[in-house]
């Protein structure tokens, strides 16, 4: 079994481990329902990912990636609900708010959140890390997830913002940035945070220009699908550059996992 996927089933295993609310079972499932359907967990595959690169402990990155995932799902119920885009379906189930109600789809979505920080506060969930490395870690997740990343994103949306460069940057591409940033705080080199806050960056545009090509929406409606996937194909080079620059050498498991994210319009 190659590293990736020993690290997936890992993260399985350690989401599980790490999900025990309390609360009324129908929160409790409705906090689940997203959670553990079949799913890439390619955020927390990164976070691995990075930190088995830099030297850093790989549970303690499994852990910071899986809180990162648990934000990433809450996103998803949110996302999903009448008041934002209305959808029906995900993953060929029906979505959150259909199956138990739009009042338990927002508090489990809440719910999500606060569990999230629940997990990373708790300094006995990680192995290597300080009290003042975990509220390094607590502060960069935040921030990208919060008013000046993911949800500002949501807002700039929703509200007909037409820089989707702009959306992007902050609803999709902030949340990368807060697996390669976690990933640098686990392994303790915070002197590279600037470095991997880029580098997540490019990593998270480029998952959504590739989201946008197989949609046919988005930044592939407004440049049309040739110009798009000459933009994919530059913000791919560009992003292995940046990863060769940052690590002295192309860490292999990366560049598999980018490699995952690109060639789905391949």
């Amino acid at each position: 079994m190659d590293k990736i996927s020993l690290w997936k089933e890992r993260i399985e295993k350690r989401l599980r481990e790490l999900f025990n609310p309390p609360g009324p079972e129908i929160l409790r499932e409705a906090m689940s329902y997203y959670l553990f359907q079949q799913g890439k967990r390619i955020r927390p595959l990164f976070t691995v990912a990075v930190a088995s690169a830099l030297g850093g402990n790989e549970e303690d990155a499994i852990t910071a990636g899986c809180a990162i995932e648990i934000i990433h799902n809450y996103s998803l119920i949110h996302d999903d609900l009448p008041a934002m885009d209305n959808d029906q379906f995900r993953r060929g189930l029906p979505t959150c708010h259909v199956k138990y109600g739009e009042s338990i789809a927002i508090l489990a979505g809440d719910a999500l959140l606060n569990y999230a920080f629940e997990v990373l506060s708790d300094v006995r969930n990680f192995r290597t890390l300080s009290e003042s490395e975990v509220l390094k870690l607590i502060s960069v997740i935040a921030g990208k997830s919060g008013a000046g990343g993911m949800v500002g994103g949501q807002v700039l949306d929703i509200t007909g913002e037409k820089d989707l460069e702009r959306v992007n940057l902050l609803k999709t591409a902030a949340l990368f940035e807060a697996c390669f940033m976690s990933a640098g705080v686990v392994s303790k080199r915070s002197d590279l945070l600037p470095n991997l806050e880029q580098a997540g960056r490019m990593v998270g545009l480029l998952f959504q220009i590739t989201d946008d090509i197989l949609d046919r929406d988005g930044l592939c409606e407004i440049l049309g699908e040739r110009d798009a996937r000459d933009k994919a194909k530059r913000i791919y080079e560009e992003t292995l550059t940046i990863l060769r620059d940052l690590f002295g050498k192309e860490p292999p498991e990366l560049k598999k996992l980018l490699d995952k994210v690109y060639l789905r319009i391949t």
